[in-house]
């Protein structure tokens, strides 16, 4: 695999300058995400530091991934993005013109995809996962989305997330019968909603789906915190997930992310990097 690292880890950090830091490191691929205020498409500094991030990624030998699913940035009560598949046809279509504007404007980027999940079909109490209308909703929304990124050289990939409508890894693979197979569509895997979906063991059922595999998010929720567990003290063991996808032959970027402790700097990065390398 190709070692990345989420910005978001970093939030203190300008990310133009985090992508020097981890190239030097280490690092083949940076992932960064939405921040209403900072990575905001509505900001009239946005294009000016995308050219700043796409020429530090150029310079660096850097593969970007961006990360739609950014909490409070659609809504600031809301910590959930997006409502691709939710039965409010408004609301969806929202989801749709937001998905097609970062598509549009992340082409200076060329990012190697971008990673979104679907959202909920409705309030909490309404959540039909896996529910064949609801995957027949979310294929019509997504095909076009799917179509319209490839025209601009862009791979779009699929965030399984949980209590949402494609909450697991194995729901994105039931969610292949409703899409048509020409149609590029990655699986974003997320270690970390792997663990609340009880889906076991890790390393070898994303070894399965490596054909589909556009990227693997390494990280572990802490839940009582409401962020990620620092590198090495949760209960996953990220560097045998590493060396079990490495050894499956997978060879996009696995993302190591650790929101919550940027006051820690980059020796967070340091600390994922050392991840990959132990045997």
């Amino acid at each position: 695999m190709v070692p990345g690292f989420h910005t978001s880890s970093l939030e203190f950090h300008a990310p133009a300058a985090l992508v020097v830091e981890l190239a030097a490191l280490g690092f083949g691929t940076v992932a960064i995400r939405p921040c209403r205020g900072r990575m905001d498409l509505a900001t009239t500094w946005y294009d000016t530091l995308i050219t700043e991030i796409a020429a530090a990624a150029n310079d660096n030998g850097i593969r970007i991934v961006i990360d739609l699913d950014a909490p409070f940035y659609d809504d600031p009560h809301s910590a959930t993005p997006f409502a691709l598949a939710s039965c409010d046809a408004d609301r969806s279509a929202a989801a749709v013109r937001k998905i097609e504007d970062w598509i549009e404007r992340s082409v200076d980027l060329r990012p190697l995809t971008i990673t979104f999940s679907t959202g909920r079909t409705g309030p909490p109490d309404a959540i039909s996962i896996g529910d064949e209308q609801v995957l027949e909703r979310i294929a019509s929304r997504v095909t076009p989305l799917c179509q319209r990124a490839s025209d601009a050289g862009i791979t779009l990939s699929l965030r399984p997330a949980a209590d949402h409508a494609i909450a697991t890894v194995a729901h994105f693979e039931r969610f292949g019968q409703w899409i048509d197979s020409d149609l590029t569509l990655g699986l974003a895997a997320d270690v970390g909603e792997m663990l609340l979906g009880g889906e076991f063991p890790i390393g070898a059922r994303l070894a399965r789906l490596e054909h589909r595999l556009s990227c693997v998010y390494l990280c572990e929720p802490d839940l009582e915190r409401g962020c990620d567990q620092r590198f090495g003290c949760g209960d996953i063991d990220l560097g045998r997930v590493w060396n079990v996808m490495t050894q499956s032959g997978f060879s996009g970027p696995g993302i190591f992310r650790a929101c919550g402790h940027g006051r820690l700097g980059l020796d967070l990065a340091k600390e994922a990097i050392a991840l990959t390398r132990e045997v």
